[in-house]
C-alpha cells in the first residue's frame, strides 16, 4: 500500500508532541464546578473527583491544570472575589440600595454559599483559607470605600466619616436576611431582590445619618 493510500485510510488526526488540543470551555466549567462543590459541602468534603463529576470532565484533565485541590479552589475563589464595580446611581442612598440588591442576589445564588463557607473555614483556623477570606473581604471593603468616596465628593458625607459600622450593618443585614429565606423560596426572593434589599439598605444607612431623615440623602421616599 502506498503512502497516499495509507494517509487516506487514517481515521483520526495524528497526535502532536504537545498532546491533545485543550478544550477552552474546560477552565470556566471546572472553576464553576469547584465553587458549586465547595459551596455545597465545604472543604472537608471537597475533592477533585466531585469537581470532575460536576463539571463533566475526567479527573486527569483537572490534574493537568491544577496539581492539587488547593490550587483549583484558590483559582475558583479568586475569580469569585472579583465583584463588579458598585453602581454609581448619583446618590448615597441609591448606591447603598443597589449594593444591597446585588449582595442579596449574590448570597441567594448557588455560588453565594462559597462566601459563607470561606468565612467558616477561615474562622476554624485553617490557614489555607486565610488568604481566600482576605480576598473576599478586601473586595467587599473596596466596594464600600468607592461608594463612600463618591458620597464625600457629592457632599453627602463629611470627609473622614467613620463608615466601618455602615459596611458591617449593610453586609450583616443582607446576609442574615438571605440565610432566613427558606430553600424553596430562594429563587422567588432572588427574582424580587430589590424589594427585599431596599429596607435593609435604609437600615444600614441609619448608622451614617443617625436615623435622621428617613427619606434618605436623595430626598426620595422609602416607598
Amino acid at each position: 500500500m502506498g503512502e497516499r493510500a495509507r494517509r487516506g485510510t487514517r481515521t483520526t488526526p495524528p497526535r502532536t508532541g504537545r498532546g491533545r488540543t485543550r478544550d477552552p470551555s474546560l477552565t470556566p466549567r471546572a472553576l464553576a464546578a469547584a465553587r458549586a462543590e465547595y459551596g455545597r459541602a465545604g472543604w472537608a468534603s471537597f475533592t477533585l473527583d466531585g469537581v470532575a463529576r460536576r463539571a463533566g470532565v475526567g479527573k486527569a484533565a483537572l490534574y493537568r491544570r491544577w496539581p492539587t485541590k488547593e490550587r483549583l479552589l484558590a483559582d475558583a475563589i479568586g475569580e469569585h472575589a472579583r465583584l463588579p464595580a458598585p453602581a454609581d446611581t448619583g446618590s448615597l442612598r441609591g448606591d447603598a440600595r443597589a449594593l444591597a440588591t446585588a449582595l442579596l442576589d449574590h448570597f441567594l445564588a448557588p455560588s453565594g454559599w462559597v462566601t459563607l463557607r470561606v468565612a467558616v473555614d477561615a474562622a476554624t483556623g485553617l490557614e489555607t483559607f486565610a488568604s481566600f477570606h482576605e480576598q473576599i473581604v478586601r473586595a467587599h471593603r473596596e466596594g464600600v470605600a468607592d461608594m463612600v468616596r463618591r458620597a464625600v465628593e457629592r457632599g453627602e458625607l463629611a470627609p473622614g466619616t467613620d463608615t466601618g459600622t455602615f459596611g458591617e450593618a449593610l453586609y450583616g443585614a443582607v446576609l442574615v436576611h438571605a440565610m432566613a429565606v427558606a430553600p424553596r423560596r430562594r429563587e422567588h426572593v432572588r427574582e424580587h431582590a430589590g424589594e427585599h434589599a431596599l429596607p435593609l439598605a435604609d437600615f444600614a444607612l441609619a448608622s451614617l445619618t443617625g436615623g435622621a431623615d428617613a427619606a434618605g440623602a436623595d430626598g426620595s421616599s422609602a416607598d
